[in-house]
């Protein structure tokens, strides 16, 4: 009889080497990139440690599960009996031990490649239990092999971040792609079980939840949070408090409150029954290609907020009598002869703001903030040029184009802007768009393995007229100007001959300067 966990740990005594190198008990010796690094590397320990955990499970299932009969129980059967010792092992309940089971069998028989992407440390476990939720429905079809090789030579080919949006729509195309039968009959099961289910909780508090289709949710969500931004700025609830009385609000046709208090507030609360509950229309942005919208083609689509959906969504919300369609390419533009379309990047009147057309492609190409693991809707976000506009000298500046331009949430954006943390932009010899982020140590990383032009390809057939450059600026005297982002700041009086803001920008463009010439000379080296 043997026991578990008798022995002294011997992880405490790894070599520095499977820590990035890094001594954890000289810490204020240790530079900031070594320290990144080192983590880098304990993440792929972790991957390397979940795959051994995964491939033990597995042959568990084998002996236990697999090769007995009864496997007809409730409590006592193969199953349940393999889960039972993993979850006394590892402290762990018998329903996420079950998990634990049919996560090991899925990769090991379902995504045989992406769990050598595991084992390589080229995904971190969540990412791994990604790609088995998104491939669950082709468990048993023929296709399920060439999901798993495609998925796992994307993972393996493409340097840099996946986060958790950016994997899950490229695993959605790729299995819509593959399979569209099964994610439409996937989708019609769905449909069918929607409904309205409460939940009473024992603090006197109860949720609802409502199953609906994506476009509903989103209208639905967007509704709520409407109506809860009437209240003034003088009331006490959070943002989630007064969306929980909004949505009570219209659910029962009862009046929406102001919590305030004050005699003087300011709220516009509507009159209950309102549709929609206020004045401003709810828009919910969803893209496809115009052979799909057609009929004659069965690409996949994206909304935002959601991701990819099928062909056969896009065609159902297309069709509905409060849908509003907008080309992309405006309706009698002719192609060039490439067969490429030219529009323009800026408004006639300044070359720093981006025109209509150009504002739309970017946020369809990046579909979330591009700074890696954020995952902020880009219509919720703001447009940037990467490298910044120089307003005195505009031909020195970046352009307002598709190259230069991409889309980060307003706190990446003020990062950017009032930090010392940089981004790269630009096309790599397969025309692909890569982006890197520079720390203010210096360390390079990475920006997003993929970009929707992944699943939009005719994205890439549209071209922007180069701007042309305006006349330096005269300085403003009053010691008031804009900076690349179009927002007032202090700057220093136009005596000096190079103001702070204009000398962080030349550092900059030296520094982007300086990684263009790392790259053409040591290729694209991963984080």
């Amino acid at each position: 009889m043997s026991s578990v966990l008798a022995s002294p740990s011997p992880w405490p005594g790894l070599p520095l080497g499977f820590l990035g190198d890094v001594d954890p008990t000289y810490p204020d010796e240790t530079e900031m990139n070594a320290l990144l690094c080192g983590m880098a590397e304990i993440g792929r320990g972790k991957s390397y440690l979940a795959w051994s955990e995964y491939r033990s499970v597995a042959v568990m299932f084998d002996r236990l599960v697999a090769a007995r009969e009864d496997t007809d129980g409730f409590v006592v059967d193969g199953f349940a009996d393999c889960a039972a010792r993993i979850s006394k092992v590892q402290g762990i309940t018998q329903r996420r031990a079950e998990v634990l089971l049919g996560e090991a069998v899925a990769l090991r028989d379902r995504l045989p490649a992406v769990f050598d992407c595991l084992r390589d440390g080229v995904i971190a476990p969540w990412q791994a239990q990604l790609v088995i939720a998104r491939t669950d429905l082709l468990d048993g079809c023929a296709s399920a092999l060439d999901v798993d090789a495609e998925i796992a030579a994307l993972l393996r080919g493409r340097t840099g971040s996946w986060s958790r949006k950016r994997l899950r729509d490229m695993c959605d195309r790729i299995v819509y792609r593959h399979d569209p039968d099964a994610v439409r009959e996937r989708r019609k099961r769905a449909l069918d079980d929607r409904g309205v289910w409460t939940d009473p909780r024992e603090d006197g508090t109860a949720t609802i939840t409502g199953l609906m289709s994506a476009e509903n949710v989103q209208i639905a969500a967007a509704a709520v949070s409407a109506l809860a931004d009437t209240a003034c700025e003088h009331d006490g609830r959070t943002k989630p408090q007064r969306a929980s009385d909004a949505m009570f609000a219209l659910l029962s046709g009862t009046a929406f409150e102001c919590q305030c208090g004050r005699d003087d507030c300011t709220a516009q609360i509507p009159e209950p029954g309102t549709i929609p509950p206020v004045d401003a229309k709810i828009v919910l942005h969803v893209v496809c290609d115009e052979g799909t919208l057609a009929g004659t083609k069965a690409n996949a689509g994206y909304m935002d907020g959601h991701g990819v959906i099928s062909a056969e969504h896009v065609r159902d919300i297309a069709a509905r009598p409060d849908t509003t369609i907008k080309p992309l390419v405006p309706n009698g533009t002719e192609p060039d002869a490439d067969g490429t379309f030219t529009l323009p990047a800026h408004l006639p009147s300044d070359p720093y703001r981006p025109s209509s057309a150009l504002d739309t492609f970017v946020r369809v190409r990046d579909g979330i903030c591009a700074d890696p693991g954020c995952e902020v809707s880009a219509w919720r976000a703001d447009m940037e040029h990467v490298a910044e506009f120089d307003h005195a000298d505009p031909a020195r500046g970046g352009q307002t184009d598709a190259e230069n331009m991409n889309i980060k949430c307003r706190r990446d954006h003020l990062r950017k802007t009032f930090g010392e943390w940089l981004d790269d932009q630009w096309r790599d010899d397969d025309g692909r768009l890569r982006t890197e982020f520079i720390t203010p140590e210096g360390l390079v990383i990475p920006g997003d393995a993929e970009t929707n032009e992944d699943l939009f390809p005719g994205l890439r057939r549209i071209r922007f007229s180069a701007p042309a450059q305006a006349p330096p600026r005269r300085p403003d005297l009053t010691g008031r100007d804009h900076d690349e982002d179009g927002e007032h700041r202090a700057e220093d009086r136009p005596t000096r001959a190079r103001p702070r803001v204009e000398n962080k920008h030349a550092r900059r463009r030296a520094e982007r300067h300086r990684n263009r010439r790392r790259r053409n000379t040591d290729g694209d080296a991963p984080f």
